[in-house]
Parts: C-alpha cells; structure tokens; sequence
C-alpha cells in the first residue's frame, strides 16, 4: 500500500461558542486505496492529572490524582459506510482528494487552556478506518476556543480597588518600624489587550533597606480531582523598579501593565479547573496585593 498524506485544516485557529468550525480534510494517494469510512470526532474535554509521594525507602507511596469533563464528543462518517448518500463509496483513487467539513459548537464551553497538570483542549480528529489492516490512518488537528465575558454584566468591576498593608521587620529580637504600603489599580476587570494602570505609595520606616520592587500580573490555579484539589501560581508580566531606602518614601504613578491573551477570570462552564488573577506588588519578601477579574 502506498503513501497516505491524511490531514485536517480548518479556515481558522480561534472559535467562540457557538460558531461553526469549518475546514477541509486532505488526502493525497499515490494509488488507489480500499476502505470502510473516512470518519471524524470533534471533541472537547477538560483533564486535570497530578501525583503525590509520601514517604521514604519502602514506606514510599505515590498517590494518583485524576479528574475529567467532556463537552462534546460527535462522530460523523464524511465517506463510505454511514456517509450520506453520494458519498458512502469505498474506494480513493490516486490523487488529491478533498472533503469540506463543519460544526456547530456549543453555546456553554469554557474558554482553552493548557497547564502542565491540566488543560482544555478542543481537537477534530480523523480516522480512514480499513478492513484487513492492522492500523488504521488517523490524524488530528487542535483549535482554541475563546469564551466570551461581558464585564458590563459583572458588578463593580469599573470601580478602581485597592489595598492598604503594614509589616513589621525583626532583627535579632528587636522590632523596628513598619513598612507601609498603599496600592491600588484603576478598575477591577480587564480584557486582554488593555493596561492595568496602578499607583503605590510606599513607607519604608524601618532599619532596612529594600533591594528592589516589583509589580506583576499573578494567576492563581485550582486543579480539582474526584478526591483532591492542587494549586499552581504563574506570573505574566512585571515591571521592576528601585528599592525603597529605609527611612524613606516610594511613589509610583501611571504604572503600566498588559493583559496578556488569557482565558477569563473562573474559567466558566468547567468544573476542575479555576482561574483568578490578581496584581501583587513585592518588596523583597514580602507581599501587598489587589485582586482583579480579567
């Protein structure tokens, strides 16, 4: 049997729910091939997978963690048997074929996302499935979905937040002043492509001197299996800036941070997966934050 060059390409990469994704599937042949149906799956699924070891030498146990939700899983047969009529023959010949395809997505899906103990992934895949032969031919392409949050929908979130913090530092047993900070954001909620525009105004009355601040974009995750949840934290974006001497004060005014391409704040409509971001500012070690919705 000769060469199969078996792919699926679709008219583009991103989808909200709802839309249809539409495409082609491709065969080239260099000869004419036999077969039962050329069949195809759309799907999309959320998995969350983890371990856990307790224990030393012989007392070691590891303990598995999994949890999963499907959101759709459609077969269609687009060639031979079960194909509609015109199109449930059995036979290619050599050459280049090709078969437009479609699918409507549902209204209700969580926007993608990938983590190393976690993902929502979206795929079409393909399958020439033959008789008398030991494998059949498969292919497979993946494409995002992007769930739509209307913020206008969301209580408060134009409203600009902010936190006020104190900390005091100790040094072989003697406690000097407090650092103070005061912080706060423009508004609560943002879409990708905007800008965080925040302020801080920091105290600095202890002995130490601060090394060095920070402000970044944070997101929290929460994995949830059937009998035990994770959390992983990631950064996306920091703007670093000089310390604070102590004895001293620190302004920052119109401080500007991107929202990356992220899925939105909750990750709505999957249940093992949860999403929050918020803005931290660091000094050193230690932490003020302000919650946001993205």
């Amino acid at each position: 049997m000769g060469k199969i060059n078996f792919t699926i390409s679709l008219n583009k990469n991103v989808y909200r729910p709802g839309e249809i994704v539409s495409g082609q599937v491709n065969i080239g042949l260099l000869e004419s091939l036999s077969f039962k149906a050329i069949e195809l799956t759309y799907q999309g699924r959320a998995n969350v997978h983890w371990s856990e070891s307790t224990g030393t030498g012989e007392n070691r146990r590891t303990e598995y963690y999994y949890g999963s939700e499907m959101y759709f899983n459609n077969h269609a047969a687009i060639y031979g048997d079960g194909a509609p009529a015109g199109s449930n023959l059995n036979t290619l010949n050599a050459g280049q074929h090709v078969f437009p395809i479609q699918f409507q997505l549902p209204i209700n899906l969580p926007s993608s996302f990938e983590a190393y103990i976690g993902h929502v992934r979206y795929s079409v895949k393909g399958k020439i499935r033959r008789s008398g032969v030991s494998s059949n031919s498969k292919t497979m392409t993946v494409f995002t979905v992007l769930d739509y949050l209307d913020l206008n929908q969301i209580p408060n979130v134009q409203i600009p937040v902010g936190r006020n913090d104190s900390h005091h530092l100790c040094c072989c047993c003697c406690r000097s002043g407090p650092v103070e900070a005061n912080f706060h954001i423009n508004r609560a909620g943002f879409v990708p492509g905007e800008n965080v525009t925040a302020h801080a105004s920091i105290e600095n009355m202890s002995n130490r001197n601060m090394k060095a601040t920070t402000i970044s974009i944070m997101q929290n995750v929460t994995f949830h299996a059937t009998t035990r949840s994770k959390f992983a934290s990631q950064v996306f974006g920091t703007i670093h800036h000089p310390g604070c001497f102590r004895r001293s004060n620190l302004e920052w005014n119109n401080v500007h941070l991107e929202i990356p391409a992220l899925p939105p704040s909750g990750l709505r409509f999957c249940n093992i997966i949860d999403i929050n971001y918020f803005v931290q500012v660091q000094l050193r070690n230690r932490y003020y934050m302000n919650r946001t919705k993205e």
